[in-house]
């Protein structure tokens, strides 16, 4: 999976963006959006997987709630959902991204609705 850095963007200027500091994880093939988080340890506050082409998610095997954004192909926030528990699914009719945070992210990142997001990818050294 890749690395990439996601930013907030002003709605009124599309040239800026203000980091909003998570260590995200492009999950853009077939296999990386299977395996997803399955199997890992639970996500810091600092962490986040973005899984593109996504618009349903399950938490079947996981060990730990997740807060889930959904995304447009824009990057736009179509719904945000907290506290996802352990074997539930859930999913946006048009959502393309999906972003799975630790639970409780959304309300410290201060995440909503029509918030819209970019990213780039993290130049490695």
């Amino acid at each position: 999976m890749k690395q990439i850095c996601l930013c907030r963007q002003e709605m009124d200027d599309p040239t800026t963006g203000e980091a909003i500091g998570l260590e995200v994880l492009l999950a853009d093939s077939y296999l990386s959006r299977l395996r997803g988080l399955l199997g890992k340890k639970q996500l810091s506050d600092s962490e986040g997987l973005l899984l593109k082409r996504c618009a349903t998610v399950h938490t079947i095997g996981m060990h730990y709630p997740l807060d889930l954004v959904f995304m447009d192909k824009r990057g736009k926030v179509l719904k945000c959902q907290e506290g996802v528990k352990p074997f539930r699914t859930a999913g946006v009719r048009g959502a393309y991204y999906t972003l799975e945070l630790n639970q409780g992210m959304i309300r410290k990142q201060s995440i909503t609705v029509d918030d819209r997001f970019v990213w780039h990818a993290v130049e490695r050294e």
